[in-house]
């Protein structure tokens, strides 16, 4: 019997073919010989990691909400050269 992936590849659910979330490379990726990339961290699903950037989002939002000018620049220009991750952090 077939197990559930977490969640599947890029290329997988772009053709909406059934992934088997072998890392680094799925089997329907291997035999069409094509790159395996996953949009989320292994062991989460993509409703979670979809929830986690949504969280980070407001997080941000918030920040600029009630920080002052000078400062809500400062965090822009930190968003424009980093991804949202990674910023976070930062901030």
């Amino acid at each position: 019997k077939r197990t559930q992936t977490k969640a599947a590849c890029l290329g997988c659910r772009q053709r909406k073919s059934k992934c088997d979330g072998d890392r680094p490379s799925c089997k329907m990726c291997l035999e069409r010989n094509s790159k395996c990339e996953y949009s989320v961290e292994e062991g989460k699903t993509q409703q979670q990691a979809t929830k986690e950037q949504l969280r980070s989002y407001k997080d941000v939002l918030s920040l600029l909400r009630s920080s002052s000018p000078k400062e809500s620049e400062a965090i822009l220009h930190i968003l424009k050269n980093m991804d949202l991750n990674a910023a976070c952090r930062f901030i």
